[in-house]
C-alpha cells in the first residue's frame, strides 16, 4: 500500500500530480487504504488495515448520517479519524468546520491530537498545508487562502450554538471511568437529539460500542435518515470466521474469550449492551410481561376488588426514594400490578400514612417492606404502623430466594407489570449479584418493592380477583 506514495516522489509532471491528488480526493476508501494507513504504520509502527474498513469508509462518503457499532480493537475510531483527514485533504471551501465529540472534551482531545500525529506523518500529501496553531488538540490548518478547523468536544460540555459543518460522535455514550446508569444514558439520548443532533449542517457520523439495549445507538436504528450498521468479530461462529481474520483469526478470538471472560468478551467483541450482558432481567424478558393496558391505580380512589391485594415497600435512605408496589391476581391466577409509586424525598411519616391508604383502598391483606436498617420500628413501638405491615430483615440468602421467585414468575409468564418507564429503567439496573448503581432515579429500589409484593402474596396466597 506504501507503494503509491512513495511513488509520488518519482512523478515528474505536475499533471502526474494532479492526477494522484484528484484520485486521493474523489475516493475515501482510497485515501485511507493507500495514504492515510501509511500515516498510521509510520506513527503506531506495523500496522494491518482490516478489510472490514471498506464498508465503513464507503457508507462514510456516501451517506451523510451514520451509525456504526464495531468490536473493540477494530478500528472504529482509526477509520472516522481518518475521515477527517479526507476532509481536510479535500478542503472543498474557503471555510471548512468540523467537530470531533466523544464522552468528555478531554477524550474528544485524545482524538485530535493523534490525529494531528497522523497528519504530520504525511508530508507527501500535507506538506503544503500550514498549521495556523500551537494547540495539540485542535486542527487549523490553511492552504491557498481556504481553512479548515476541527476542535474536539463532551457530549457532557459541548458549547450550545455551534453549527459545524461537520460533527464526529465517537463512544460518547463511554466513560472510561465508570459505567453509565440507565438514567445518565436517556440523558444523553435527550441531549443529543435536542441539541446535538442539530449542530451540524451537513455530516454527522457516530461510532461506538452499545451500552444498553435501548439506548442511542438503538434509537437510530429505528430512523431512516441514518445508514446504520453493526460489525461483530464472529462474522459467522458456525462456520468459524471472523471479522478480521489477518489480526483476529478464530483461534485468537476464542483464546481472547477465555482469557477476559464470556461476558466481557460478549461486550467487547460481540457488541452486546453492556447493561444487557450484566442485568438480572433482560429487556426481552421484561418487554414480554409489561401489559401496556394496566393502569397504575390512584390511591384515594378505591377500584372494584373482589378479594385482597398484596403489596411490597422498599424504604430508601436520604438519598434513595422509597417504592411501594401492589398487586392483585387475575382470573387467570397471574399476579398482576395495580400500582407504583415512588416516594423522592419524602419524610416516614408521610411513607407511613401513604402505605395507610393504600392499604384502604386497595385491600391490602399483607404488604411486607424492608426493615433492615428498623427505619419504621419507631411506628410499631407507639402502634402507629398498620397491622397488615410486615417487616422484612434482607439478608444474601433471602434476597437471592426473593429475586429468584420473580424470576421464575417472569419466566412463566405469571406476572404482569405496569407499563412504568422509571421502573423499567430500575428493574434493568439490577445486576446479576443483585447489586445495582446509583443514579438519579434510584438505587433498583422497585426490585425489592416487587420482590417483597410476590413474598407478601406467596405468605397469604389469599387468591381475589382484579377486573383488568
Amino acid at each position: 500500500m506504501e507503494a503509491l506514495l512513495e511513488r509520488t516522489e518519482s512523478l515528474r509532471t505536475e499533471s502526474e500530480k494532479n492526477s494522484l491528488e484528484k484520485y486521493l480526493k474523489n475516493s475515501f476508501v482510497h485515501f485511507f487504504f493507500l495514504a492515510f494507513s501509511v500515516a498510521v504504520r509510520r506513527v503506531e509502527g506495523k500496522y494491518i488495515i482490516p478489510p472490514h474498513l471498506k464498508m465503513i469508509c464507503a457508507r462514510l462518503q456516501f451517506h451523510n448520517r451514520t451509525s456504526t457499532v464495531a468490536p473493540r480493537y477494530h478500528l472504529k475510531s482509526t477509520v472516522v479519524e481518518g475521515y477527517v483527514a479526507w476532509k481536510l485533504y479535500q478542503m472543498a471551501r474557503y471555510w471548512n468546520e468540523w467537530n470531533y465529540m466523544s464522552y468528555t472534551s478531554d477524550l474528544g482531545a485524545y482524538h485530535t491530537k493523534r490525529l494531528k500525529r497522523y497528519i504530520e506523518a504525511l508530508p507527501e500529501l500535507f506538506g503544503d498545508y500550514r498549521s495556523l496553531t500551537p494547540a495539540e488538540s485542535i486542527l487549523h490548518y490553511e492552504k491557498e487562502g481556504r481553512q479548515f478547523v476541527c476542535e474536539p468536544e463532551g457530549i457532557t460540555s459541548f458549547k450550545r450554538g455551534k453549527h459545524p459543518h461537520g460533527l464526529i460522535c465517537d463512544d460518547i455514550l463511554k466513560d472510561p471511568q465508570v459505567k453509565l446508569d440507565i438514567s445518565q444514558l436517556e440523558k444523553i439520548k435527550d441531549i443529543f437529539f435536542t441539541e446535538v443532533e442539530q449542530m451540524p449542517t451537513e455530516e454527522l457520523h457516530l461510532v461506538g460500542t452499545p451500552q444498553d439495549q435501548e439506548d442511542l445507538f438503538a434509537v437510530l436504528e429505528t430512523k431512516p435518515d441514518y445508514d446504520c450498521k453493526r460489525y461483530l468479530a464472529e462474522v459467522d461462529p458456525a462456520n468459524q470466521i471472523p471479522l478480521w481474520k489477518e489480526k483476529f483469526n478464530w483461534e485468537e478470538l476464542q483464546r481472547r474469550k477465555a482469557l477476559i471472560g464470556e461476558k466481557a468478551y460478549m461486550k467487547e467483541f460481540m457488541c452486546m449492551p453492556v447493561r444487557s450482558g450484566e442485568s438480572f432481567f433482560t429487556l426481552l424478558t421484561l418487554n414480554k410481561v409489561i401489559n401496556n393496558r394496566l393502569k397504575n391505580h390512584d390511591v384515594i380512589r378505591p377500584i372494584r376488588l373482589n378479594e385482597w391485594s398484596y403489596g411490597g415497600f422498599d424504604i430508601g435512605k436520604k438519598s434513595h426514594p422509597s417504592h411501594l408496589a401492589v398487586f392483585g391476581v387475575n382470573r387467570k391466577k397471574k399476579l398482576v400490578q395495580i400500582h407504583s409509586k415512588w416516594m423522592d424525598g419524602w419524610d416516614y411519616i408521610r411513607q407511613v400514612d401513604y402505605c395507610r391508604q393504600a392499604i384502604k383502598n386497595f385491600k391490602i391483606a399483607r404488604l411486607e417492606y424492608d426493615n433492615t436498617r428498623a427505619e419504621f420500628e419507631g411506628f410499631r413501638e407507639a402502634g402507629d404502623l398498620p397491622a397488615e405491615m410486615a417487616g422484612v430483615e434482607f439478608t444474601s440468602k433471602n434476597k437471592f430466594a426473593m429475586a429468584t421467585a420473580f424470576d421464575r414468575l417472569l419466566t412463566q409468564g405469571n406476572i404482569q407489570l405496569l407499563n412504568d418507564p422509571r421502573q423499567k429503567r430500575q428493574l434493568l439496573n439490577v445486576d446479576n449479584d443483585l447489586q445495582a448503581l446509583e443514579t438519579e432515579e434510584g438505587h433498583g429500589d422497585c426490585f425489592f418493592s416487587i420482590c417483597l409484593a410476590i413474598k407478601a402474596f406467596m405468605k397469604g396466597r389469599r387468591q381475589m380477583v382484579y377486573e383488568l
